[in-house]
C-alpha cells in the first residue's frame, strides 16, 4: 500500500535534513570528531574478542586492554613485514644505483637527443633543455613540499590515534554506560532502534573497511605479477609501493608507471615503456571492474549505488569523496532499514 501524501514528504523531508546533515558532517566537523568516530570503528572490531575473553574469565579491563594490544600489535607486524620488504628492495637499488650512475655519464646527451627526437615526431618541436630541467625541479620541489606537509602534521596524526586508542579502551570497558548514556541522550522515539543501527552501520563500515583493504592487496599483487610477466625490473618494490599508495584517491600504480613509462620512453626504451604501460591499463582494467562488486558485497549495497555514492563524493569533496560517498551510502543504508522496519529492537 502507498504512503498518503504527508506521510511521503515526511520521508522527503527526513533524508534532505539526513542529506545536510552528513554534508556538514564531512565538509566541517569530521575532522575534530575523527577520533572518537574511529574509537567506536575500532571498539566494534576488538568487541569479539574482549567478549570472548569476559566469558573466559578475564575482567573487563583486563580484557578490553588485552584486545586493543593484540589488535594495535598485529598491525604493526603487518606494517614491519611490509616495509622490511620495501627495505630490502631499496637496499639492492642502493647498491646497483652508484654502479648505473658511474657507468652512464656519457648517455645523458644521448637521452636528451632521444627526447626531442620523440617531440619532433610527436609535433611538439625541439625541447628547451632548460626549460624542461625547471619543470622537473620545480616537480620534484612540489613533492618535497608536499612531503614535509605531511611529516609536519604527523604530531596531529599521532595525537588523533593515541585518542582514538585510549577512547576505544573506555568504550570497551564501560560499553553498558556507554550505550545507556547514548540511548538516554538520543530522540525517545530513536532509542529502540539504536541498538540494531549502530550494528547495520558498524557492520557496513567493517564491510567497507575489508573491502578497500581487499582493494589495496589486489592492486598491490596485480601490479606485482605484471611487472614480473613483463619482465621489469624491482616488482616487489614497485607493487608493494603502488598498493601502499592505493590507499591514496587516485595515486595507486599511476604515479610510479606512468613517470617510469616516460622515463624509459625519453631514454629509447619502447618497449619498456608500452610494456610498463600495458601494465597500468591491465591493473585499471581489473580495478575497476572488481571495485563495485567487492565493495558493494562488503557493505551489502549494490554496485550502482557504490558508483553513484563515489561519483557524488568526488564531486561534492575531491579525491577524499572516494571514501566519503561510500561511507555515507552505508550509514544511510543503515538508517532506511532501521525505518523501514519500526518495530525493530
Amino acid at each position: 500500500m502507498a504512503d498518503p501524501p504527508e506521510a511521503y514528504w515526511r520521508k522527503v523531508l527526513v533524508w534532505i535534513v539526513l542529506a545536510v546533515a552528513a554534508y556538514i558532517f564531512w565538509r566541517w566537523l569530521v575532522w575534530y570528531l575523527l577520533p572518537f568516530v574511529a574509537a567506536f570503528v575500532l571498539a566494534f572490531l576488538v568487541s569479539p574478542v574482549v567478549d570472548r575473553l569476559v566469558r573466559l574469565g578475564v575482567s573487563g579491563p583486563l580484557a578490553a586492554l588485552v584486545g586493543l594490544f593484540a589488535a594495535i600489535l598485529g598491525f604493526l607486524i603487518l606494517l614491519g613485514a611490509v616495509f622490511s620488504l620495501l627495505a630490502a628492495e631499496l637496499v639492492q637499488i642502493s647498491q646497483r644505483l652508484p654502479r648505473y650512475l658511474k657507468s652512464r655519464p656519457l648517455e645523458v646527451g644521448r637521452y636528451i637527443r632521444e627526447w626531442n627526437g620523440w617531440r619532433i615526431r610527436l609535433g611538439l618541436g625541439s625541447g628547451n633543455v632548460n626549460q624542461e630541467l625547471g619543470s622537473v625541479y620545480r616537480l620534484v620541489g612540489r613533492v618535497v613540499k608536499d612531503l614535509a606537509h605531511s611529516l609536519v602534521q604527523l604530531p596531529e596524526i599521532a595525537l588523533i590515534l593515541l585518542v582514538a586508542a585510549l577512547a576505544s579502551f573506555f568504550i570497551l570497558r564501560d560499553a553498558p554506560l556507554v550505550r545507556q548514556t547514548v540511548s538516554r541522550a538520543a530522540p525517545p522515539l530513536w532509542r529502540d532502534r539504536l541498538g540494531p543501527l549502530s550494528v547495520a552501520m558498524a557492520r557496513g563500515l567493517f564491510g567497507y573497511i575489508r573491502a578497500e583493504f581487499a582493494l589495496v592487496a589486489l592492486t598491490g599483487l596485480v601490479t606485482m605479477s605484471g611487472l614480473v610477466l613483463v619482465g621489469a625490473p624491482y616488482a616487489v618494490l614497485v607493487g608493494l609501493t603502488a598498493g601502499l599508495l592505493d590507499m591514496v584517491p587516485f595515486m595507486g600504480p599511476t604515479i610510479i608507471l606512468v613517470p617510469w613509462a616516460m622515463g624509459a620512453l625519453a631514454t629509447g626504451s619502447v618497449s619498456l615503456a608500452f610494456r610498463l604501460l600495458a601494465v597500468l591499463a591491465g591493473v585499471a582494467l581489473i580495478r575497476q571492474t572488481i571495485e563495485p562488486r567487492l565493495v558493494g558485497k562488503g557493505t551489502g549495497l549494490h554496485p550502482l549505488v557504490v558508483l553513484f555514492s563515489l561519483y557524488m563524493g568526488v564531486r561534492l569533496f575531491g579525491a577524499a569523496g572516494v571514501l566519503v560517498g561510500p561511507v555515507t551510502a552505508v550509514m544511510f543504508k543503515a538508517i532506511a532499514e532501521i525505518l523501514a522496519n519500526p518495530g525493530q529492537t
